[in-house]
Order: structure tokens, then C-alpha cells, then sequence
């Protein structure tokens, strides 16, 4: 049973109990943070802490560790044996003694972290993935990575519903693609790569690395999200996340992208990021 620390302790995850009156529990008022870890080294360790420190600090929850801290508490964690995995961590605002919404909150946050193996669904060999056209439903925060993601969960459901459960879900917002519901944006139309700004969008950090890819290959980038007509015309659409990576998207909806087949670009771009994880190039 993989290690947890839970509130100040070490101990089997299975171990781990939560307090029903834990407002991350009842409310969703915690943050987390995901970090993909290979051969024991954190990806881009340092930008996912500090976006869980943004976080808290968005939603005014006071993190109850330095970012040193932080470092040594998931090094404790990281899986020896385990060549890739997955670092989750979870700060609510605490536990009260009853169900309560209004402030002032007299609690302690509570810290939930623990590893996960995982392994990425897309290689060389991905055929490529469908996508579907949704209506933003999300809160208007989205830069914030916050556990309450039931828009989230409801776009993945409608997928389901409609038979297309390993299908994605594209959000249109005032006229926009902006994101996945789990994901980054990038499309490529005669070699120029294109990316909803971070504009109440979540900041990817795969998204920012690919960034720093397209600047090493000399890739001309535009920060602009695309409407749904620009986007069904691209030669190639991407998705991004530090789980799934670089995932080519080859339908979107009736519309065919490209020649419907991961494209070149996306190709490139993976191969580079497989060896910014692997062998920590600097990109």
C-alpha cells in the first residue's frame, strides 16, 4: 500500500480517514495540485508548487508550508520502485465543528498528499482522439485549480451518455474554444501553433513546457483561442496534460482535422517532451 501524508503524519493511504465536517469534503473548498514524477524526479516540480501556492492564496487559505517544505514532504512520498508516477496533493480550508458557510472559519487546513503510478495512454502509436463541442458551463475562475469540478464531471458524463466515453469535451466560451475539460488547447494551421491565452483558463504547466518547446524548434506562436469553425479547419489539434501529455485530437464533432491522423508537428513536439521528462533537458 502506497505511502500518504495526512495532517502532519506519515501512514498507509488506506489509513487516511477525513472528517465528514472537513470543508473540502463538504463544500469543495480545498485546492490540489498534480505532479508527474519519473525515474523519482518531479517534472517541472517547482512551477506545480507554485501554482498550488497561488491557489491557496486566490481562495485565502494560508498554506501551512514553505515551498522547501513542500519539497521534503513529497520526497518522502515518491514511490522508489515506481519509474513513473503521479504526486496528488489536496488543501482544504480545515475541518469545523459544524456544517457551515459563512465566514469567519476557525480551522486548521488539512493536507492530503499520496503517489499513484500511472502510465500515459499516448505513444507514437496513439490512433488519435474524438472530441466533442460543449458549452462552457464552468465557474468563472477558472485559473484557480480547485476540487470543486462537477462542470467538469457533468461535460465527461454527457460523453458517456452519448456513447463516447474516451471521447473529449471542448469548452466554447462566448464564441471560443477555450479548453478541455481537463486539459490545455494548441492548434496548428500551416505550421504556426496557436493557444487559448491564460485568460480564466487553467495555467498548464505541460502547456507551459510545450511552449518552451515550440521556442526551442523555432515555431511561431499565437496566444488566441479559436472559434469552432477555425478550430474544425486546423491541420492539427492538441490536447495537454501532465497525465495524458500531448494527446492529437482527429475529429471534433462531423469535422475531420487534417488528414484525420496525428500529424507531423504533434509528433515532434511529443518526441521532445519525452526527452524533457526522461533526461531533464532544458528546453
Amino acid at each position: 500500500m502506497s505511502l500518504a501524508f495526512f495532517n502532519g503524519k506519515y501512514m498507509p493511504l488506506n489509513e487516511v480517514a477525513i472528517s465528514p465536517f472537513d470543508r473540502g469534503f463538504l463544500f469543495g473548498d480545498s485546492i490540489y495540485e498534480v505532479i508527474p514524477v519519473y525515474s523519482g524526479k518531479m517534472l517541472e516540480g517547482e512551477l506545480h508548487l507554485q501554482r498550488l501556492l497561488s491557489g491557496l492564496s486566490a481562495v485565502g487559505i494560508e498554506s501551512p508550508y514553505s515551498l522547501l517544505e513542500w519539497r521534503g514532504l513529497i520526497t518522502n512520498i515518491i514511490i522508489g520502485a515506481e519509474a513513473t508516477q503521479m504526486i496528488y496533493i489536496q488543501v482544504t480550508r480545515g475541518v469545523e465543528e459544524s456544517r457551515n458557510h459563512r465566514f469567519p472559519i476557525k480551522a486548521l487546513p488539512s493536507v492530503l498528499i499520496f503517489a499513484t503510478p500511472f502510465t500515459s495512454p499516448v505513444d507514437l502509436s496513439y490512433p488519435g482522439c474524438f472530441a466533442t463541442l460543449q458549452t462552457d458551463k464552468r465557474w468563472q475562475n477558472c485559473h484557480i485549480k480547485a476540487t470543486s469540478l462537477l462542470a467538469n464531471v457533468m461535460a465527461y458524463r454527457q460523453l458517456y451518455l452519448e456513447g463516447k466515453p474516451q471521447d473529449e469535451a471542448l469548452f466554447i466560451r462566448n464564441g471560443y474554444v477555450v479548453e478541455a475539460a481537463s486539459s490545455n488547447l494548441f492548434m496548428v494551421k500551416d505550421k504556426v501553433i496557436y493557444t487559448p491565452p491564460i485568460d480564466n483558463i487553467l495555467p498548464g504547466v505541460t502547456r507551459h513546457i510545450i511552449l518552451q518547446i515550440a521556442k526551442k524548434l523555432h515555431y511561431q506562436v499565437h496566444e488566441i483561442a479559436p472559434d469552432a469553425n477555425t478550430l474544425e479547419k486546423a491541420d492539427e489539434v492538441w490536447v495537454s496534460n501532465s497525465i495524458e501529455e500531448l494527446k492529437p485530437i482527429i475529429k471534433i464533432d462531423d469535422h475531420c482535422i487534417g488528414s484525420g491522423k496525428p500529424g507531423e508537428v504533434w509528433r515532434e513536439f511529443w518526441l521532445h517532451y519525452q526527452s524533457k521528462k526522461w533526461d531533464g533537458y532544458e528546453v
